[in-house]
């Protein structure tokens, strides 16, 4: 459902540091569309009001969510989508004519940019490092994508075996907890901690590079990863960071609003340029 001018937001608090405007304005010139896109700063305390005030212009067609506001939007929303469920958090929310559905695209924004990067993610055996929402928001596409197994590391060993529970329950046992005792093989290691924001590294043995594994990094700055950096040193050949899932779930948070699919690397190439 969406009347013109449409409008949409980011919420957030913080949000002044989101580049969703742009990407968002982008989309838009692809396809002609006369886009609002605003940024929300919410209260922490009070995000249902500041989307009810938003939501009440019928022309607020949908808005994306950003920390910390991903659980409130997930009771805030009439219905969810299997995404949302099994990420047990809401990104996007769409206007529909009987009320309002949360999705999570983060997941597939993952999956999307590494078949962009010719990652091959069927049947590929998987290091999950992290249990918070980011790792959890993840999962549940990537397993639609057809992974082989996830590993899941936290140092928090409690918090990753949770999220192993919860991920089995739909997952047919294919998630474990990750076993420092033993050198076991994989076809992609994903960092899905904030870590690099402050320069540190997971505490893992180098053996998880063994393999020479795909390495991605959900983090992006100006500049690898510290991450990144770590897994070249060690023969690791691809190390992708988290510039294209940015651009990646905006695109399906665009496609869920528009039902049209925008053309992710134009925006991409301009938000790398931006970033250097």
């Amino acid at each position: 459902m969406s009347t013109y001018p449409a409008i949409a937001c980011v919420f957030g608090n913080p949000i002044e540091q989101s580049k969703s405007p742009i990407i968002h304005s982008m989309f838009a010139s692809q396809f002609n569309l006369p886009l609002q896109y605003q940024k929300r700063l919410a209260p922490s305390d009070g995000f249902a009001l500041s989307a009810d005030q938003f939501f009440a212009d019928i022309s607020c067609i949908g808005a994306n969510v950003t920390m910390p506001f991903k659980l409130d939007a997930l009771q805030w929303v009439d219905t969810l989508s299997s995404q949302a469920k099994r990420a047990g958090a809401v990104n996007t929310i769409i206007r529909q004519n009987n009320g309002f559905t949360g999705d999570n695209t983060d997941g597939v924004g993952l999956v999307n940019d590494l078949h962009q990067h010719n990652i091959a993610v069927n049947k590929a055996n998987i290091l999950m490092i992290g249990a918070g929402g980011a790792a959890k928001g993840a999962l549940p596409a990537l397993l639609d994508a057809g992974i082989n197994s996830v590993a899941i590391y936290n140092r928090s060993v409690d918090k990753a075996q949770a999220l192993v529970r919860h991920t089995n329950r739909y997952a047919n046992s294919k998630a474990r907890l990750y076993d420092s005792a033993s050198v076991q093989v994989f076809d992609i290691v994903i960092n899905a901690t904030s870590l690099s924001l402050q320069n540190e590294l997971p505490d893992l043995p180098d053996s998880v590079f063994v393999n020479q594994p795909s390495v991605y990094d959900m983090v992006y700055l100006n500049k690898p990863t510290v991450f990144m950096q770590k897994a070249t040193s060690l023969g690791c050949t691809m190390a992708v960071d988290g510039l294209g899932m940015l651009v990646n779930q905006a695109a399906q948070s665009f496609y869920l609003w528009f039902g049209q699919r925008p053309s992710c690397e134009p925006v991409y190439l301009h938000l790398r340029d931006l970033n250097k």
